[in-house]
């Protein structure tokens, strides 16, 4: 059976493993070894303007990435960003990551219409299903229950049977307390994307709650938080802890089978960017730029002045289990995960006309030695690790 995902931008739901993985050098800074502007000639305006990549791609080790952008097109790209083996249209931008279903070995996207659709890898279409509100949040998999969970703006959440995009369930959420008040954004939550918490139980943080379903979609649990919470749960799995980060600056330790609350750690500073979780470490970040370490019982093991995720992106995992995130300056930090020390930050500049080197969203690396991540002006990068057999 996959491993079950444990926090928001998983490589477990990102990646597709291959037959080229090897050993690499992650603790070294990786290269741009291929590059690609995403554009669009608009008749309209006259000129070529960019198009935005809002989410983190899917890879296929050794074969390739999936990349959706916010004119609505999916494309499968060979390793370098050289060729497109396909290309397809939806019907709305993406902002929410891909998600894999590594068994069929299948690409799951959600649109901000809320159209839900799933591509095999020749890129034929295997099923596509319609939520009722749009999707921002990044889905998640109960592996155990063949079930994709999805949270959709509007204070909904849908279960999908994965292999055939059918609703197993469609129920409401909490809805933020501002919504009887007019709240003129109330509607665009939940934003956290959902955790599966144990092999029977999602978890959704919406409005100022966190929810536990059963793949049903019947609640199990429900906690008031008291505040708002942007950044996704993390679960650290050999100690059946829920890590939730509001926006108030705490982390809310609690018992992910029955949500009560364990522990809390003051972080100092308001949290948006979601926590990672690698081995019983987890890191999470305030918009402040620092970073603290956790371990399950709350215990602090190590600060960092640098390396936060920018704001509503996330913590990820490299393959030997080091953390990483694009900080502020828009370049890719990596942090030790057993000490929290400075391991190296990714350079974009390349000398090109017209390019800015900041990149947006969540980076994703697999096994076979590659690292994608892009920006809000197009700009799709390709990152290489040196392999441990070319020093």
């Amino acid at each position: 059976m996959p491993s079950i995902p444990a926090y928001r931008h998983d490589p477990v739901k990102s990646v597709l493993a291959g037959r080229l993985d090897g050993a690499f050098h992650w603790d070294r800074e990786p290269v741009v070894c291929g590059y690609r502007r995403l554009s669009h000639d608009s008749s309209h305006l006259g000129r070529t303007v960019p198009v935005p990549v809002s989410s983190t791609p899917a890879v296929v080790s050794g074969a390739g990435v999936v990349v959706a952008s916010d004119d609505g097109r999916l494309r499968f790209f060979d390793p370098s960003l050289t060729k497109v083996y396909w290309e397809r249209r939806l019907d709305r931008s993406v902002y929410a990551s891909l998600v894999v279903d590594s068994e069929r070995r299948h690409v799951v996207v959600a649109t901000t219409s809320g159209l839900i659709t799933c591509f095999d890898l020749r890129g034929r279409l295997v099923w596509s299903t319609r939520a009722e509100f749009p999707v921002f949040a990044t889905p998640t998999v109960l592996p155990a229950f063949d079930l994709l969970v999805v949270a959709t703006f509007h204070s909904r959440c849908l279960g999908l049977a994965l292999g055939t995009g059918e609703v197993v369930f469609d129920r409401e959420l909490p809805r933020p307390w501002s919504a009887s008040h007019g709240g003129v954004a109330a509607y665009r939550d939940p934003y956290a994307s959902p955790v599966a918490a144990a092999d029977d139980l999602a978890v959704v943080c919406c409005a100022e709650h966190v929810v536990a379903l059963a793949p049903d979609g019947t609640e199990v649990w429900k906690r008031e938080i008291g505040h708002a919470i942007k950044a996704s749960p993390a679960v650290l799995r050999g100690a059946g802890t829920l890590a939730v980060c509001p926006v108030d600056g705490r982390c809310v330790l609690l018992d992910a089978k029955t949500g009560c609350v364990e522990r809390e750690v003051l972080l100092g500073a308001k949290v948006t960017g979601s926590p990672a979780v690698s081995g019983d470490v987890l890191a999470v970040g305030t918009q402040a730029g620092t970073v603290t370490a956790l371990t399950s019982s709350g215990e602090v093991l190590w600060t960092s002045p640098q390396g936060a995720p920018r704001a509503y992106t996330s913590f990820t995992v490299l393959p030997d289990g080091n953390f990483v995130a694009t900080a502020e300056r828009g370049n890719i930090v990596c942090l030790a995960r057993d000490d929290g020390r400075f391991l190296w930050e990714s350079s974009q500049v390349l000398g090109l006309p017209d390019h800015e080197p900041a990149m947006d969203i969540t980076p994703v690396a697999s096994a076979a030695g590659s690292m994608y991540a892009a920006s809000y002006g197009g700009d799709l990068y390709q990152f290489l690790f040196q392999p441990c057999d070319e020093e």
